[in-house]
């Protein structure tokens, strides 16, 4: 069952098109990989996807049902939810209170909400954690709560952007046995991912565009091995011919 489709998106800034027409598709239950250069579109296509910005033109469908240029929190309440590259907390709030606001996207109740926050921070190790102060907190704590906040909306598609980035190889370990783990529970996960070696053990497919187009999809060793992906990383010298 496909998830996510995504038909010819593209998105212009004036006249920067940063997304060239993309078409991808995401099933139910995959880890999705996304990777290119830096400045490549990965962002502004997570953008697109989730209301931040409308596309210029293309359609991003979910679920059977056009979702193109809603707006962000009206695609969080269908169960679409996103981590961003720079993570920002409620600094001065407890890590508990800034898992309890993602979870009052399902509920008004702030009993109910806080039973999710703790449920989701124990699935995380955060749990003895979740008194401190967000800005008290180590990079990769952040990048869980970060994570623990998404997951706290009770997402059916998680977009993750560059939740690894600035970790250490043990981080980075314990965060692919989280995200196997969801999976493994029946969620959805859209991955953009410069740690190369993690995008590509973790995903069931990956996607490699550069200067906003498609270059190459297919398995992690078929993309990996692609003569265009690997220009686009190290340039022509690095080509076997």
């Amino acid at each position: 069952m496909i998830l996510l489709d995504i038909q010819n998106v593209t998105k212009r800034f004036g006249g920067l098109t940063a997304v060239d027409s993309v078409n991808l598709s995401i099933e139910k239950g995959q880890i999705f990989g996304l990777i290119g250069p830096n400045g490549s579109g990965k962002s502004t296509l997570f953008n697109c996807i989730t209301g931040v910005y409308q596309p210029t033109s293309g359609k991003v469908m979910f679920q059977d049902q056009e979702i193109t240029g809603l707006k962000p929190w009206d695609i969080a309440k269908m169960h679409i939810a996103r981590t961003f590259q720079l993570v920002k907390p409620f600094g001065t709030k407890t890590v508990l209170y800034n898992v309890m606001v993602g979870s009052f996207a399902r509920t008004t109740s702030p009993a109910k909400a806080r039973d999710v926050a703790i449920e989701v921070l124990e699935r995380l190790h955060l749990a003895d954690k979740k008194d401190i102060l967000a800005k008290n907190l180590t990079i990769a704590d952040r990048k869980r709560l970060e994570l623990a906040r998404a997951l706290a909306t009770k997402p059916k598609l998680l977009l993750l952007d560059e939740v690894m980035a600035g970790l250490r190889p043990t981080e980075v370990e314990e965060m692919l046995d989280i995200l196997r783990g969801l999976r493994d529970g029946g969620m959805t996960i859209f991955v953009i991912e410069h740690i190369m070696r993690a995008i590509m053990s973790i995903s069931d497919r990956v996607l490699a565009i550069n200067f906003g187009k498609w270059i190459a999809e297919g398995t992690p060793a078929e993309v990996a091995n692609d003569e265009m992906v690997i220009k686009a990383y190290l340039g022509d010298d690095y080509v076997i011919t």
